[in-house]
């Protein structure tokens, strides 16, 4: 295992941080597994996204390439996961989910979901939550922009407005994520179709009545932290995470983070938050309407922002247009494809069969 600081994102091989700057709690930082270490009878294959409550995996688990999820030590962190691990299992099976959240699978090979939403394993001297999803061929939105800082303006859309749809439906349901970051979105580009958006993190995931007891500000990074989370007990408000999704969509909008964090404190990071000092909007010619949406959900009164991430996304509909849908394939699907070959070796075997015993009985 490294370690890896959620601050300043320095990494140690040898599990030693260390950081010459007061504000770094390098010493802190957690245990991320490397390629070829196992968690039960999981094996991890590669690091996908390091948010502040977990790290996400891909990963080998009864015989098939999956999504692991492992909570980071902490009592928090722990509960957390278990929230969100009740909530995809208490929604899998409504039509309503057909929205970008990961489908859940058995965390152990003689489990299943229903039975254990979520696994726990023993390494070294902790015990270990997890979750494992079925897999998404993706990338971590981060990754994507630190390739491709400034995305074509209708994949913006896209990617914001499937976001947007996906958190309307956790506040349909009453949840609030109060923690959306690029970290927590994995995005797959398709050459004749919209984006895949998979939202592999569904922060806080809790309700109007658990809200002030499951709170805790080490969810979220700075950055990315609603103005009225940072001195004040959180209320339930849905524009909070409105303004969640706004920075997503302000960052793909003006490439960079709309607050820099690198390197700075996360207290240097909370003033600027509070101040408003957000990186000034600079693309708005090519795309005035989409960059006045994102300047109205990043406001840091949460009265002038979209009161809903449903209103956001209707508007982001409005303005950019429905997404265009995945072309069907000439090709039948695999499993028709398995079964025609199947009934036709079939058909040559008896044929084959029945010439054979002609040529017997002459």
């Amino acid at each position: 295992m490294k370690r890896i600081c959620l601050v300043c994102e320095r990494t140690s091989p040898d599990s030693n941080v260390f950081c010459q700057e007061a504000y770094c709690p390098a010493e802190m930082c957690p245990y991320i597994f490397d390629y070829g270490e196992w968690l039960g009878d999981i094996e991890i294959t590669r690091t996908v996204s390091v948010l502040r409550s977990s790290a996400l995996y891909e990963a080998r688990h009864a015989g098939q390439t999956v999504l692991l999820k492992v909570a980071h030590p902490g009592v928090e962190h722990t509960e957390r996961l278990k929230r969100e691990a009740l909530f995809l299992r208490d929604t899998a099976s409504r039509k309503e989910r057909d929205v970008a959240l990961p489908q859940l699978l058995p965390p152990y090979a003689n489990a299943s979901v229903a039975q254990e939403p979520y696994g726990r394993a023993m390494y070294r001297e902790h015990l270990l939550y997890y979750c494992v999803f079925a897999h998404f061929q993706g990338n971590g939105l981060r990754d994507v922009l630190l390739k491709n800082p400034q995305l074509w303006i209708f994949h913006v859309g896209w990617i914001v407005t499937s976001l947007a749809a996906t958190v309307a439906f956790l506040q349909n349901k009453g949840r609030y994520h109060f923690a959306i970051t690029p970290e927590a979105l994995l995005v797959r580009f398709n050459a004749d179709a919209a984006p895949d958006v998979l939202l592999i993190d569904l922060g806080i995931a809790t309700d109007r009545e658990q809200l002030a007891r499951t709170w805790y500000p080490e969810i979220v990074p700075p950055a990315y932290t609603a103005p009225e989370l940072i001195d004040a007990a959180p209320q339930p408000n849905y524009a909070t995470d409105v303004y969640g999704i706004g920075l997503v969509l302000y960052e793909l909008l003006v490439g960079t983070p709309p607050y820099p964090y690198k390197l700075r404190s996360d207290k240097d990071v909370y003033a600027m938050v509070k101040a408003g000092q957000i990186v000034r909007m600079t693309r708005v010619e090519d795309v005035r309407e989409v960059a006045e949406i994102a300047s109205s959900a990043v406001s840091p009164d949460p009265r002038q922002r979209q009161k809903s991430a449903a209103e956001l996304a209707g508007l982001l509909l409005k303005t950019l247009g429905d997404a265009p849908a995945k072309r069907r394939s000439s090709w039948p699907a695999p499993r028709t494809t398995l079964m025609v070959t199947a009934a036709l070796l079939a058909v040559a075997f008896i044929i084959t069969l029945g010439a054979t015993m002609m040529n017997f009985v002459r």
